[in-house]
């Protein structure tokens, strides 16, 4: 795989943050890929308890049509692994995704960090996995993001400048970037918006990236991984080689996948077995490899307590995230 961050041919400046280590509502919004509806199976599961169709969450790209062919490989080895059909649901924002765990919409998730721990309290969710690209990338870290022309070099030259955060529930691109303006810079959370001239949430982190290429805002909070994921997609906009990092965060636990805990027990395993033997079929392989990842190693809830005691570190409460 491609790495990105070898195109930002610059310094970056590390912004510690002792405390945290934190990824990553609105009205809600859904569309539908599905693959085979008629599946069968003969493997004596007793599925009568199961629902019709297993529904799996995921967040927006710039392509939908993109979107839609990276998935085609999972639903086809997730419906052959279930005996049931695997639906996809596009929420526009992790409180989409929430929110249709909330009210039994959906069966499973891919989080962010901090978006999990939310989907935890609400919406019963339990992590199982976490997709890596080797044993070793457990982790990854948030980065500000800008163009070489800015006049933007540190954290310091933020004041009166425009912003982009991705999503109000995403750690790497909301919760840690203002965490570290607000750590470096020592202001508030009652303070730090009214630093900069302009806020907004662009909904994703290819949404933030594209709002940097396109002069949209001077600076962006974003993740290394989530850029190296859509290398092959921005790689030709013709500000894409003025990209630089002007500074990076401590290591993050990467976000989880997790699943509601009112499913059938029987459900939950055969759907955690599946993730976990994905990199042993061939065509789920490559859907693993266009994602960023070799494999989903076991997760548990415990991996993201730092989140939670982030959050509490900051006073960020989900009533305020979510509003």
């Amino acid at each position: 795989m491609k790495r990105a961050w070898k195109w930002l041919g610059m310094s970056v400046t590390a912004v510690s943050l002792a405390f945290m280590a934190a990824c990553g509502g609105s009205e809600e919004t859904s569309q539908s890929q599905t693959g085979s509806s008629e599946v069968e199976a003969s493997d004596g599961i007793d599925r009568t308890d199961w629902p019709e169709k297993f529904v799996y969450g995921i967040l927006p790209t710039e392509d939908q049509g993109e979107l839609t062919r990276q998935f085609e490989p999972m639903i086809e080895y997730m419906e052959n692994r279930l005996g049931i059909e695997f639906e996809l649901f596009v929420g526009n924002d992790y409180n989409a995704l929430i929110e249709a765990m909330r009210n039994g919409h959906l069966h499973a998730s891919g989080f962010g960090p901090f978006s999990y721990m939310l989907a935890h309290d609400r919406a019963n969710a339990e992590a199982f996995a976490m997709g890596v690209e080797d044993e070793d990338s457990a982790t990854y870290h948030s980065t500000f993001i800008t163009l070489e022309d800015s006049g933007i070099e540190s954290l310091d030259d933020l004041e009166g400048t425009t912003i982009a955060y991705a999503d109000p529930a995403s750690a790497s691109g909301h919760i840690f970037p203002k965490g570290m303006v607000i750590n470096h810079l020592g202001l508030t959370m009652d303070t730090v918006d009214d630093h900069f001239e302009y806020v907004t949430f662009s909904g994703s982190h290819e949404a933030s990236l594209y709002s940097i290429l396109n002069g949209d805002v001077l600076v962006a909070g974003v993740c290394d991984v989530c850029i190296e994921r859509v290398y092959e997609r921005v790689e030709d906009h013709p500000k894409f080689d003025k990209l630089k990092v002007i500074a990076e965060s401590e290591p993050i636990p990467r976000g989880p996948q997790a699943i509601n805990m009112d499913l059938p027990e029987s459900l939950r395993e055969a759907v955690i077995t599946a993730f976990h033997e994905m990199k042993d079929d061939p065509n789920a392989k490559e859907f693993l490899e266009e994602s960023g990842y070799s494999d989903y190693m076991p997760a548990d809830d415990s991996m993201y307590d730092v989140i939670r005691e982030t959050a509490e570190a900051l006073e960020m409460s989900a009533e305020d995230l979510l509003q």
